[in-house]
């Protein structure tokens, strides 16, 4: 009697075992969720959950779900770092993904070289992140510089020769400033005027004046999306009719709404895919996980839906328990198809996606391309 107890308990604890999930895998994010930058992140983490929880839904990863850790930052250099480094040696999280902002992925380098923490699909476009290569960060969009070449030349496509540059004075700002200076120069030609602005005070109107001077026909506003909407409007109330074009940071149906009745006419460059193109695979898979949740597709959710497979993707490709320096080498080998857009990494190159296109708000207040 001792021993058939004594066998069915064991087999009881083995069922209980086999019916336990594994330990989750962690993912970690710091952004700004709240404040008037917040519209980006908060699409960005949408299409992230999207992923995530139609791969939770399936079993999870090698029976182990995904939970995505999300620490708000104000888009707050200084709060950035304590998020991360908070997500790292208290949280324990397995990767970082989507963190926000140029100089704040800047300064968590440090961080997660430190401490050997893959950073996937950093919301920024920063060539710092790009080149020289780092050993733990692995790009899912462009680099700035490269999307703002194109971006160049995309004006002089549509004629918009007499072109003024309105950029934030820091890294990212200067990323790009750079991409529209080579772009505009492969046909022999340089901005009317570079004005920049604090990131802090967001002082555009002070430029107005010598920009209403220039007489452009376009402008390339870059900063956060607060900062432009500001610009744009002071512009506006200038009476500058010129053309207004911004980067891909600016991605988000957040940003249109912030524009309010200036929306209109406004040009953003884009880094992914229409979100409407159902012929790309990639945007009818995420389209379908979001329509079940009564949400529609927007360009940040992409790029976010994005990070998350790339995430998932070298996950399931991990070995051994799947430590950080094994994710590193399964991230490192990565060669996949998102769906029509291919990613893939390696020792030496960490870039991801080449893709770049331009969209216009229509009066309707959605992004045309």
């Amino acid at each position: 009697m001792r021993t058939l107890l004594v066998t069915l308990l064991l087999l009881a604890s083995s069922f209980a075992h086999a019916q336990t999930p594994g330990k989750p895998f962690r993912i970690g994010n710091s952004g700004p969720s709240s404040g008037p930058n917040s519209a980006s992140m908060l699409e960005l983490l949408d299409g992230a959950k999207l992923y995530f929880d139609a791969v939770n839904a399936a079993g999870g990863i090698k029976g182990r779900r995904v939970e995505l850790l999300q620490r708000d930052d104000n888009f707050e250099v200084a709060r950035t770092t304590k998020n991360v480094e908070s997500l790292i040696d208290e949280s324990r999280v397995d990767a970082l993904l989507l963190v926000r902002g140029t100089p704040h992925n800047e300064a968590i380098l440090p961080i997660i070289e430190r401490a050997g923490v893959p950073l996937i699909g950093p919301s920024t476009g920063a060539m710092v992140l790009h080149q020289p290569i780092k050993r733990y960060v692995f790009n899912v969009r462009p680099s700035y510089r490269s999307e703002a070449e194109k971006l160049a030349q995309f004006l002089i496509q549509l004629g918009k020769r007499r072109v003024v540059l309105i950029h934030v004075n820091d890294s990212f700002g200067e990323d790009v400033a750079t991409g529209i200076v080579a772009g505009l120069a492969e046909s022999k030609l340089a901005p009317l005027g570079v004005h920049k602005f604090d990131r802090k005070t967001v002082d555009i109107g002070k430029a107005v004046p010598d920009v209403k001077r220039a007489n452009p026909d376009a402008i390339v506003l870059v900063g956060a999306g607060a900062a432009v909407a500001a610009g744009v409007e002071a512009l506006r109330n200038a009476q500058v009719q010129a053309s207004i074009a911004t980067v891909s940071n600016n991605a988000s149906t957040g940003f249109i709404k912030s524009l309010g009745g200036n929306a209109s006419g406004v040009m953003v460059s884009q880094v992914f895919p229409d979100e409407r193109l159902a012929a790309v695979p990639l945007v009818r898979e995420a389209a379908g996980h979001a329509s079940k949740k009564g949400l529609q597709l927007t360009p940040a959710m992409m790029e976010g839906y994005s990070a998350a497979k790339v995430t998932v993707e070298a996950l399931r490709r991990c070995q051994n328990g799947c430590n950080h320096a094994e994710l590193l080498r399964s991230l490192e080998s990565l060669d996949i198809d998102l769906g029509g857009v291919r990613v893939a990494y390696s020792p030496t190159d960490h870039s991801g996606i080449e893709f770049t296109d331009l969209s216009i708000i229509d009066k309707h207040g959605r992004f045309r391309r």
